[in-house]
């Protein structure tokens, strides 16, 4: 199991392009589109964000927090974007897929 968030809020933002989601259920989800990210802005420069910029992006870059069993069927689900519990480039279909898994699997 990966470490878990502390807090109990649903929608946290943790970053300036990104945000997390804590389910009911246990688990949570990280996503972000910031520069340097496994995302349409990997080869944005840091300054880029700086200063609050706001960037957007077709693609993202998620970091689930769930149990072993969970995280092997995102793997399974998402073999060309997994990199070791990161997933990335996921289109917005493939971000929607992966909330499901998350919200209806502990």
């Amino acid at each position: 199991m990966t470490k878990k968030t502390t807090t109990n809020k649903a929608f946290i933002q943790h970053k300036n392009n990104g945000f997390r989601l804590n389910f009911p259920n246990g688990n949570s989800l990280s996503t972000v589109w910031e520069a340097t990210t496994y995302s349409d802005n990997n080869e944005s420069a840091w300054s880029e964000t700086e200063n609050g910029k706001k960037l957007s992006s077709n693609t993202v870059e998620t970091m689930p927090e769930c149990s072993d069993k969970v995280l092997k069927m995102l793997e399974e689900a998402f073999p060309e974007a997994d990199n070791g519990g990161v997933f990335g480039y996921l289109s917005f279909d493939q971000w929607l897929e992966m909330v499901n898994i998350l919200a209806t699997n502990k």
